[in-house]
């Protein structure tokens, strides 16, 4: 199995290809290595701040992003973006 830090990377480049159904799983199992190295041990959530509309909630928790991903465009997008800006 694939350490986390190579899954993060792995689903970095998916976001930055535009390659949805890639990024979704490869945070999925990038969630499964964190846990299995003894990572994970709090719930941690993201939430946007942003005050316009969207049509995704505003406060993701972590598992629940390749769902919301694949279900929510804008949120996709929204995930592209930042990987792009950390280059």
């Amino acid at each position: 199995m694939a350490s986390s830090k190579e899954l993060w990377q792995k689903y970095q480049e998916a976001l930055r290809r535009g390659d949805k159904e890639a990024a979704a799983e490869y945070f999925r199992q990038y969630l499964e290595a964190k846990k299995a190295e003894g990572g994970g041990g709090s719930k941690p959530t993201l939430v946007n701040l942003s005050s316009r509309a969207k049509d995704y909630p505003n406060a993701v928790p972590l598992e629940d992003i390749p769902k919301v991903m694949q279900e929510k465009p804008e949120f996709f997008e929204l995930l592209k973006r930042m990987a792009k800006r950390g280059k």
